[in-house]
């Protein structure tokens, strides 16, 4: 039975972990395809769009994307995985619910920091704010 996963990664140990038990449902589920996302806040606010100019700050995200996104691209590569990817703008949460859905995913596999669950409602993480947001299941993987 195919299945489609979307996995967010911000190039942390917990991304590279959520990465890592995608390829172990991989194992298991033959007719899986895997969209990997990288989201970048929006340069919008005066002090960048004073700082830089528009192609130096694309060029910028582009690279802090791909640096997100190479852990995680690296383990289900080794895995025999193919990816999609995707770099998307704006707040992370809204993002990653948004782009499951226009996706067709089947579910969200994202890492967390670690925190507790006390902890990441109280600081608002975005694994929090995605496992409200999404129409689709979401595994946290610690």
């Amino acid at each position: 039975m195919p299945c489609t996963i979307l996995l967010p990664v911000d190039g942390s140990e917990g991304s590279a972990r959520a990465a890592r038990h995608v390829a172990n449902i991989a194992k298991l589920v033959p007719e899986l395809t895997v969209h990997l996302v990288n989201v970048q806040p929006r340069g919008d606010d005066w002090m960048t769009r004073r700082a830089f100019k528009p192609e130096e700050l694309a060029r910028m995200e582009q690279e802090w994307a791909e640096a997100a996104l190479e852990p995680a691209r690296a383990i289900l590569q080794a895995a025999g995985i193919k990816v999609s990817e995707h770099m998307v703008q704006g707040e992370p949460a809204p993002s990653i619910a948004r782009l499951a859905s226009e996706l067709g995913c089947d579910q969200i596999v994202m890492g967390t920091r670690g925190q507790s669950a006390l902890g990441g409602l109280l600081m608002g993480s975005v694994a929090t704010k995605v496992l409200h947001l999404a129409e689709v299941p979401v595994t946290l993987v610690k």
